[in-house]
């Protein structure tokens, strides 16, 4: 454990002195933030509306603005993600370290998940300061539900964890980090998408593709509900790429 967190601080000390690390950042943080004051905006317009007329159904701040903003924020993840997953494995072929490090008496898993728990503290930070401002907005001018919140947050963090698990297995495949970007983001998007093609799947295929879509699974998350089933689907998805990556690792350090 302590080799992890030795070289899951050796890579996000190099995220951090990038400046791909802060753009990447502030890129989210806005945007996420234009989303949160776009929702905001609809929320007291539908307001004013109710105050004037009674038959206006009901609605909370979940549903018209943190849940749409999660949903949001799961796209931007989507896009920007394979940029900093690419530099995973990639990079270090790339410069050369690769070999150096598979050299150290540290052993495949170790090196795996010292790359995800630097992106998990990453993430940590971009979704935590964007999480925070978020609901320090809404506490001081309404009430709104902790729990569903808390829920909503995190399945954005299982999202995204989802999302860095591909990534790095991908990585781990190609020593050039522009493919490892362009198969993340087109397997992402596929998984996303999947649950929109299935209307257009024979009738026994629409389950099988609306239960892989990661879409299906997140927006649970972004209504405030805490389903296992969910919860098992991104562990388990985040399990198995993990495991790929070990394997993957393991063959090319025999290889070597």
């Amino acid at each position: 454990m302590k080799k992890t967190l030795l070289l899951a601080y050796k890579d996000l000390a190099i995220y951090f002195r990038s400046p791909l690390a802060y753009v990447l950042m502030a890129f989210f943080l806005l945007a996420s933030g234009y989303f949160f004051v776009v929702g905001v905006g609809f929320y007291e317009m539908l307001s004013m509306e109710a105050m004037r007329s009674p038959e206006v159904a009901d609605f909370t701040l979940m549903e018209l603005v943190v849940g749409p903003q999660l949903q949001n924020a799961g796209i931007i993840l989507l896009f920007f993600l394979p940029l900093l997953t690419m530099r995973g494995f990639s990079e270090e072929k790339r410069m050369g370290t690769f070999e150096m490090l598979m050299s150290y008496p540290v052993r495949e898993w170790e090196v795996a998940a010292g790359k995800l728990v630097a992106l998990l503290g990453f993430l940590a930070a971009a979704i935590g300061v964007s999480a925070l401002c978020s609901a320090g907005l809404l506490f001081m001018f309404s009430r709104p539900e902790i729990a569903p919140m808390l829920v909503g947050y995190l399945g954005l963090l299982l999202l995204a964890l989802a999302f860095c698990s591909l990534g790095l297995f991908l990585s781990s495949l190609t020593e050039n980090q522009v493919v490892a970007a362009v198969a993340t983001f087109v397997a992402l998007l596929l998984l996303w998408v999947l649950s929109w093609l299935k209307d257009a799947a024979p009738a026994g295929a629409k389950p099988v593709l609306a239960n892989l879509s990661m879409l299906t699974h997140f927006e649970p998350f972004t209504k405030g509900v805490l389903g296992g089933s969910d919860v098992i689907f991104f562990v388990t998805f985040i399990a198995g790429f993990f495991w790929l990556t070990v394997l993957s690792l393991e063959n090319q350090r025999w290889r070597a």
